[in-house]
């Protein structure tokens, strides 16, 4: 603070924007892969503070937060782009910088809104955490959505991850937020009691509902899992050349593990149509039935005409119990591309394998309906809290398969890991998690890891999940309540100001 006497006003703006770019950068580091939990508290209360101390730039400050949320949080995406769509450096580097700056807008908006509103201090706290939560729901909903690096997943194995299986991870990012603003009433020396008992009274009631059972195990329901994680590298999987030996190495595997209850094979295992490779696995499948196995592979499913087929990300389900799933969720730029007539052709990011593929015209109801019932996604769809919850109570278990990568050794696999851990806890259900390169694992019901496979390399795990039933708050109401307190908030907001004029 001292240091801000003797500026002038330029210069503490720039000192200000500066320090909002830096804060955003720290945020990240609160999620995986480093989980440095306390500092999204400590970064949004720094946001929430410089806000208050520039009124006039609450635009500025929030546009320059987010940048460096992202820059530091979802760069890895510039990693896809060189690496494997043979996009030029300075191409891949100025791509980068707009997908971070138009996710930053939405900080931008936070920001100029917040300070545009709020004019006492409880309106702008109100305003802060209201539209904060509303601007993360509509950036995980337009254009179908980037419901990714949440503040609420730094909560993940603190106290507060109790409340997941309640609010979800949206109410997770309101009890940090106001963790955040009580904790800087505390350290202002204004409030001390009342932020005291406020933040004692938020983390330990997480405490006290991680002791609340909310599903329960189901009889005879303990299962042995086999995944198989590849490490089949892209530039080699779309190769014709190596499909056999890729085809030979789940073959194989999967006769060794015939012992499993469930043996899973990673999204797009099968780097071809299933229906020209089906009948390759035809003995397979007669052995898996045979030994009451479920196998369940990622494939490339065609449907439609022959003059105009469709494709879909999907996954198969033979042996024990059949089925199929058609993904819902595609990636824009990744598994489709919008505007395609304007962009196909342009660089050779565009032109991706399976960056052509369509959605189901109906919704996927479970994989396997049998014993054991699988409520499965693929990939990215495990980001989406609502969409999950719709489904998961409907299975004993939930099933999801990747293939990371495209992100390499960076930040994105374990990101993804920490996602779909938090769906198993919202949900109350065991999770199969297989990918292609890691991060494989198995989790149970509350969200711990119980087994799980070195990335990068070809290998197997092996574990035990137990088959939950009953249902969690959050799968009832989804997110709900998040979105009624937002919206509430705002409203409160708006009559208080109203009321003051």
């Amino acid at each position: 603070m001292v240091l801000l006497f003797g500026m002038n006003h330029s210069m503490i703006l720039l000192f200000s924007v500066i320090t909002a770019f830096l804060a955003g950068a720290i945020a990240s580091l609160a999620l995986a892969p480093l989980s440095l939990w306390p500092l999204a508290p400590l970064s949004s209360a720094v946001f929430w503070w410089l806000l208050q101390q520039q009124p006039q730039a609450g635009g500025r400050l929030g546009f320059s937060y987010g940048l460096g949320y992202f820059l530091v949080g979802v760069s890895w995406v510039y990693i896809s782009m060189i690496r494997h769509g043979n996009t030029a450096m300075p191409l891949a580097l100025l791509l980068t910088l707009i997908f971070c700056a138009s996710l930053a807008l939405f900080y931008a908006f936070l920001g100029y809104l917040t300070n545009r509103f709020g004019h006492t201090r409880s309106q702008h706290a109100l305003l802060f955490i209201s539209l904060w939560l509303l601007l993360d729901l509509l950036r995980g909903w337009l254009l179908t959505g980037f419901p990714w690096l949440y503040l609420g997943y730094a909560a993940m194995d603190t106290w507060l991850d109790g409340w997941a299986p309640w609010l979800g991870v949206h109410g997770l990012t309101l009890l940090i937020l106001f963790s955040a603003i009580l904790l800087l009433r505390l350290l202002l020396g204004y409030g001390r009691w009342s932020s005291t008992l406020g933040l004692f009274a938020i983390w330990l009631s997480g405490l006290a509902l991680q002791q609340l059972p909310l599903t329960q195990d189901v009889a005879n329901g303990v299962r042995q899992v086999t995944l198989l994680q590849g490490n089949v590298p892209l530039k080699k999987k779309w190769l014709p050349q190596h499909l056999n030996s890729t085809l030979a190495y789940y073959y194989q595997q999967t006769q060794q593990h015939l012992d499993s209850d469930v043996v899973v094979w990673p999204e797009t295992a099968i780097a071809t149509y299933w229906d020209l490779v089906e009948p390759t696995f035809a003995n397979l499948m007669r052995q898996a039935e045979a030994q009451k196995t479920i196998v369940v592979s990622g494939v490339v499913w065609r449907s439609g005409s022959k003059d105009e087929p469709k494709y879909h990300n999907s996954l198969v389900a033979f042996g024990a119990e059949q089925g199929q799933y058609h993904k819902q969720r595609l990636v824009p730029f990744g598994e489709y591309i919008p505007w395609e007539s304007q962009l196909r052709g342009l660089i050779a990011f565009f032109d991706l394998p399976m960056s052509n593929l369509h959605v189901p015209l109906v919704d996927q109801g479970l994989l396997t309906d049998g014993a054991t019932p699988l409520a499965s996604s693929i990939c990215y769809e495990i980001t989406y809290a609502s969409s999950i919850a719709r489904l998961a109570h409907q299975g004993s278990a939930m099933l999801t398969v990747s293939n990371d990568s495209w992100f390499d050794k960076s930040a994105a696999p374990w990101q993804h890991l920490q996602m779909a851990r938090l769906r198993a806890l919202e949900n109350g259900r065991p999770l199969i998690r297989a990918t292609n390169s890691g991060v494989s694992a198995l989790i149970n019901h509350r969200g711990k890891i119980i087994a799980m496979a070195e990335p990068f390399v070809r290998t197997e795990i092996i574990g035990h999940i137990t088959l939950q039933q009953g249902r969690t708050p959050f799968s009832y109401w989804r997110n709900w309540p998040v979105i009624i307190f937002g919206l509430l908030g705002l409203l409160l907001a708006l009559y208080l100001r109203q009321r003051r004029h």
